[in-house]
């Protein structure tokens, strides 16, 4: 393991063998190419005063799986995350409003992104999702780029479609796309429980077999209470097994250690519960 702490200074130099990055908070921008090639790179946390990823900021770090963006985060430039293959999931902020093109090709592990509600889809470039895990979903969705006359570039009209689905492709499943607000809060998730009733906490979106706990799991940002408060809804939720054959569990592992420590914490109270209600119902 080897940490590097990122101070975004001119000519600061990455460890090509660097690991593990926190971004120091002072750092409103990732640097171009700051990260090209570091293929030991698996994971990075960033401060919430960053506002833009330049071009080719985590080019081909192959070994990256798991990224805290800035709640703050407005420009993700072009090729920034291209080349990523264990990349499973990025949680955008709801303050981004440009994307490069080709930003993630090549993530092809890639198969949660949501693109931010108030981003205008003109600022989105081309081919952002090319040979991802999502772009294989809207493909099996009927949704796909095509190449222009020239064979150059996909045309306008198709890559606005992929846009558009990216854009709304879970807006059947709203309880999941709240999970995957990185500014979600326990008061939203216990609101949405009680106007629409605890099994909600069951429901699974179409493309990747998750219920809500899932997507909460995995999401860095997600306050811990909040998984407690979506896991205490309904017990059963923690057991579910989505279409990777993962549970909440697996990623909240993963992703949201603090999330992991009250589930686990939920579980021992549920089984010391059914172990007090058994010795009782004997000692009656």
């Amino acid at each position: 393991m080897r940490l590097h702490i990122y101070h975004g200074l001119d000519g600061e130099i990455v460890p090509k063998d660097v690991t593990h990055v926190i971004v120091d908070n002072s750092v409103t921008v990732i640097k171009k190419s700051a990260f090209f090639r570091c293929k030991h790179l698996v994971s990075l946390i960033m401060g919430d005063n960053v506002k833009r990823i330049e071009e080719y900021a985590f080019c081909h770090c192959s070994a990256f799986r798991f990224v805290r963006l800035s709640k703050t985060l407005e420009y993700i430039g072009a090729w920034a995350f291209t080349g990523c293959h264990s990349l499973e999931a990025l949680f955008l902020p709801s303050t981004v409003k440009s994307i490069g093109h080709l930003a993630f090709n090549g993530c092809r592990s890639m198969r949660l992104l949501i693109l931010p509600n108030d981003i205008d889809l003109n600022n989105v470039g081309n081919r952002i999702i090319e040979d991802t895990g999502v772009y294989y979903i809207a493909k099996a969705s009927g949704v796909a780029y095509e190449m222009n006359e020239w064979g150059e570039d996909v045309t306008d009209e198709s890559n606005r479609r992929v846009n558009e689905w990216l854009f709304h492709h879970m807006d059947e499943a709203p309880f999941h796309k709240l999970c995957y607000d990185s500014s979600v809060t326990t008061k939203q998730i216990s609101d949405y429980l009680h106007e629409h009733g605890n099994d909600s906490a069951l429901a699974i979106d179409p493309y990747h077999g998750m219920t809500p706990l899932h997507i909460l799991s995995m999401n860095p940002n997600a306050p811990a209470d909040a998984i407690a408060a979506l896991f205490n809804s309904n017990i059963q939720t923690v057991f579910c097994a989505d279409n990777q054959q993962k549970t909440p569990l697996d990623y909240a592992r993963d992703y949201n250690v603090g999330g992991l420590i009250r589930i686990m914490n939920g579980l021992c109270n549920h089984r010391n519960s059914s172990l007090l209600l058994v010795e009782s119902e004997n000692a009656t």
